[in-house]
């Protein structure tokens, strides 16, 4: 199984939920620079090269996976992605609207002071996923390793 992982705005690709991505799976998780110029159009390239079987993203990651997914057609795992409330607004230089509907699951926290889960929901369910697409969950913002790696594990049992 090859999985993509596109850490959060302030974050980076090394701890533990990386070093357990690659226990279990071939992994492409770049360190991203989301203020970089072009950072969607490179790192749209480089999943499509990689063709993951499925592509997870936290935060501004899960912003970037949501809209690569689409278009790309790649299942997707989202951490509470940013698809609003962004506190900065990444180069999306490449972006295409995606014509693609993949399976998408999204792991939101009921605590989440930065994306407020019930907009992120509102935007989803608009977009045609239902609430068997979601998880709500007892988090904030930022998600344990151990609530990481449960969903995950959960998903891949699922859908993959």
């Amino acid at each position: 199984m090859k999985i993509a992982y596109l850490h959060g705005l302030d974050s980076n690709n090394l701890g533990p939920k990386n070093e357990w991505l690659k226990e279990i799976s071939e992994v492409y998780d770049p360190l991203i620079d989301y203020r970089e110029k072009n950072i969607y159009q490179k790192i749209k390239s480089q999943i499509k090269e990689f063709n993951p079987d499925i592509i997870i993203g936290s935060s501004m990651g899960g912003f970037f996976a949501y809209e690569i997914a689409k278009e790309q057609n790649i299942k997707a795992l989202l951490f509470n992605p940013a698809l609003h409330s962004r506190s900065y607004e990444p180069d999306m230089h490449g972006y295409v609207k995606g014509n693609f509907n993949p399976y998408m699951h999204f792991i939101l926290g009921k605590n989440d002071s930065i994306i407020n889960p019930f907009r992120t929901i509102e935007i989803i369910t608009n977009e045609g996923y239902s609430s068997d697409n979601y998880s709500l969950l007892n988090h904030g913002h930022d998600t344990s390793i151990t609530l990481f790696q449960s969903e995950i594990t959960k998903y891949i049992k699922k859908k993959l």
